[in-house]
């Protein structure tokens, strides 16, 4: 069993990079495409309140980005200096990320499904066009 922490460490390496992607697509979500839809909501929900849901990640958006820069440099540190417990850093920021991605996504649709009066609310009591 002597290849078991090369194994081990290679096997961190691969999910490391799995990491750092799933890290930026985690940095580019709340600080580029979250706005967008703040924006959208407030273009076309004027003075509905958004569910509680959006709203809170609307709010956390900039800890959420920076939580998703600091854990991969945590993984890198941790496999660079062969730490035993890096495959639990980069696990743990594997599953984080997927979850938050899909917390992300949940989110911002939410608004768009009519929870809460949302925008098939607005779109489906909206006046017809006068000919």
């Amino acid at each position: 069993m002597s290849g078991a922490p090369e194994n081990t460490r290679a096997w961190a390496s691969v999910n490391l990079v799995i990491l750092i992607g799933m890290g930026a697509i985690n940095v580019f979500l709340p600080l580029f495409i979250v706005p967008k839809f703040e924006q959208i909501f407030q273009d076309a929900l004027p003075g509905q309140p958004l569910p509680e849901f959006t709203r809170f990640v609307i709010a956390a958006r900039i800890p959420l980005a920076l939580i998703s820069v600091v854990w991969p440099v945590a993984g890198i540190i941790a496999v660079w200096r062969r730490q035993r417990a890096a495959i639990w850093i980069v696990s743990l920021g594997l599953v984080f990320f997927f979850a938050m991605i899909q917390v992300t996504v949940v989110a911002l649709i939410m608004p768009m499904g009519g929870h809460g009066g949302g925008m098939s609310d607005v779109l489906t009591t909206s006046p017809a066009p006068n000919p």
